[in-house]
């Protein structure tokens, strides 16, 4: 019978093994922690999986390793498989009671359900095991992360990092400078994790993110194809090059990469982006699909519900975008956008009070000049003759562009309808220099018919006709004026006019 070569070698091997007991050993420990090893490097890649399988191998080993078993926990939790990750958790714990790795799965849990108040109290149980253990730091600096404490968090990371600079506490700091700004340091951290750890496709994929939001698109392109033939399953990579195609302005390759991530991970964000996409480009009913998909996956983002607020109010559901734009507003009560949209859909129902509610609440909270939420304002006080609630708002928007002649437009308009003619005048008179069209010289001639100047009016209003000579109303203005002025006939003339405009105008028989 023939023997399989490698059976033979294998065979051999043990029979070494067998005849050495202490290389034996050896072998056996780097074997556990290649095992613990290559699992951690696809549990951060969410290949859970097979992480699972050499954890497993390594508990083979070691069926007592309190390390194992806690690793082994995370990713049975991340497959949903609750009691068996707590019951590897106790079993963790009553195999070595001095380990802090059972703790630092727990805390992991709790961060994954959002309750960071837990995670810390686990945290400070391990602090008392081992203090200043280096992967406890970490986790510190994780959940003050979550919390968005991130200088904070940077007093932790550095700590975790001076006691055991490896890959992961780069990528970490990395990924912290990334939210602080500091996008120099954020990209000298990535380079450093690369280095030390060149086949992860993880801090490849971080590296090319980097590069893609500093604009830096070839850089990112080459990077993240890099990443992708380390692991051409891993759906995050995708995801990014996706990103990157995207403002390459390549749509079609944009769909091919989201297609895929989605095909390998049911991610929210993955179908959000692509909903977001869909809707940049009109199809609005395959982008609602998506986010849909994208809220049930990802619970409680006010993100998701706004961009669902935002299509079912373009598809003209005004009852299901005000549904759940609420909800967005209720998980993040100061973002403004979300009050100036849900004014825009109160205005849709015609529920006025409720919008110009809405519009002083995205005003508070503006950290831009709020110029939609203040002009919608104006336009209510205008329709409520509240005349000088409409002026505080219209120079509130004249003070953030003061050389914009063009606003004192409207704060002329809200004079001349206030009455106050004089303020009405100087406004229009500045605008005038710059902008004398038949408008503009119509209003101001109604103006100065107001304050009975009426030569000037009779000469801002022939302007106007010479302009626009089949405006039927500057015929009726010039009217008014005559008849100020006493001219009669002149006035009667006027009205014929005016009469011969209307029926140009019209459609022929």
């Amino acid at each position: 019978m023939r023997v399989h070569s490698s059976a033979i070698r294998i065979a051999l091997i043990a029979c070494l093994l067998a005849s050495t007991p202490g290389l034996a050993d050896q072998t056996s420990d780097l074997n556990y922690e290649r095992f613990l090893s290559e699992g951690a490097t696809l549990m951060h890649l969410k290949h859970f999986a097979e992480a699972l399988a050499k954890f497993d191998q390594a508990l083979v080993i070691k069926p007592k390793s309190a390390h194992a078993l806690s690793l082994r926990a995370r990713a049975l939790k991340n497959l949903n498989r609750r009691e068996q990750a707590l019951a590897d958790v106790k079993k963790a714990m009553a195999c070595d009671p001095k380990s802090v790795q059972p703790y630092l799965c727990l805390a992991g849990f709790s961060m994954k359900d959002r309750d960071i108040a837990k995670a810390r109290q686990y945290l400070a149980q391990a602090e008392k095991i081992e203090p200043h253990n280096y992967e406890v730091a970490g986790m510190i600096g994780t959940c003050l992360t979550i919390q968005k404490k991130y200088k904070e968090a940077l007093h932790y990371v550095n700590e975790s990092l001076t006691k055991h600079p490896d890959a992961h506490r780069f990528a970490q700091r990395a990924a912290l400078y990334r939210l602080l700004g500091d996008h120099k340091s954020e990209l000298k951290d990535y380079d450093k994790a690369v280095s030390l750890d060149p086949k992860s496709t993880v801090y490849a994929t971080e590296r090319a993110t980097t590069y893609w939001q500093g604009n830096r698109l070839q850089d990112a392109l080459t990077e993240i194809n890099r990443a992708l033939s380390l692991d051409p399953k891993y759906g995050q990579g995708y995801y990014i090059r996706a990103n990157i195609y995207w403002s390459l302005k390549q749509a079609a390759l944009v769909l091919s990469d989201m297609a895929r991530a989605i095909s390998l991970e049911d991610s929210g964000t993955f179908y959000h982006f692509r909903g977001s996409i869909y809707e940049a480009k009109g199809e609005l009913k395959r982008a609602l699909n998506d986010q849909l998909k994208a809220d049930k996956l990802s619970a409680d983002q006010p993100h998701i519900k706004f961009a669902l607020s935002r299509l079912y109010h373009r598809l003209l559901e005004p009852k299901q975008a005000l549904q759940y734009v609420t909800e967005a507003i209720k998980l993040e009560p100061k973002n403004p956008a979300q009050y100036e949209h849900r004014s825009e859909i109160y205005r849709t129902m015609m529920e006025y009070e409720l919008s110009v509610a809405d519009d002083t609440k995205a005003i508070e909270f503006a950290k831009e000049p709020p110029i939609n939420s203040l002009v919608n304002r104006v336009r209510y006080y205008r329709a409520k003759k509240k005349f000088d609630l409409a002026l505080r708002d219209q120079n509130r928007i004249i003070s953030y562009y003061p050389g914009r002649v063009g606003l004192k437009e409207g704060r002329a308009l809200i004079y001349l309808e206030k009455g106050d003619y004089k303020h009405a005048k100087e406004d229009y008179d500045a605008i005038m220099l710059r902008f004398p069209n038949e408008v503009n010289l119509s209003s101001r001639a109604l103006v100065n018919l107001k304050l009975k100047k009426f030569n000037d009016a009779l000469a801002d209003c022939n302007r106007a006709i010479v302009k626009q000579p089949g405006m039927s109303s500057y015929y009726l203005l010039r009217a008014d004026i005559h008849k100020a002025m006493g001219k009669t006939e002149d006035a009667q003339k006027d009205v014929a006019a005016a009469r011969a405009a209307d029926q140009a105008s019209l459609p022929p028989r």
